[in-house]
């Protein structure tokens, strides 16, 4: 699967905003996941282990879609995974939690 122009030029705007010396802003980090049509926060599923969804409920990835780690392990990776890009944007837990 081949990465198409649209997407290789946000992925290297993003590789360029975050190679500075400065943090990567929240802003920049919110922008580039709705340029792919997430909107943060994200969320894991509440009936399907491993599943993230964007804010309005909309599938983003799966942690071990094939089965090969015990539900622990993945639901823990998907949760390590939501709480960093989460923090990265801006969201805290109290935020969250409102």
């Amino acid at each position: 699967m081949s990465i198409g122009t649209p997407h290789r030029a946000a992925i290297q705007a993003f590789n360029a905003a975050s190679a500075k010396a400065q943090p990567v802003s929240h802003r920049t980090i919110r922008t580039a996941f709705l340029d792919q049509n997430v909107e943060l926060p994200l969320r894991l599923s509440e009936t399907d282990v491993g599943v993230v969804l964007d804010c309005h409920g909309c599938d983003v990835f799966t942690v071990d879609v094939n089965n090969e780690r015990p539900d622990d392990e993945a639901l823990a990776i998907a949760l390590f995974i939501v709480e960093f890009v989460n923090a990265e944007a801006g969201f805290t837990t109290e935020h969250l939690d409102a």
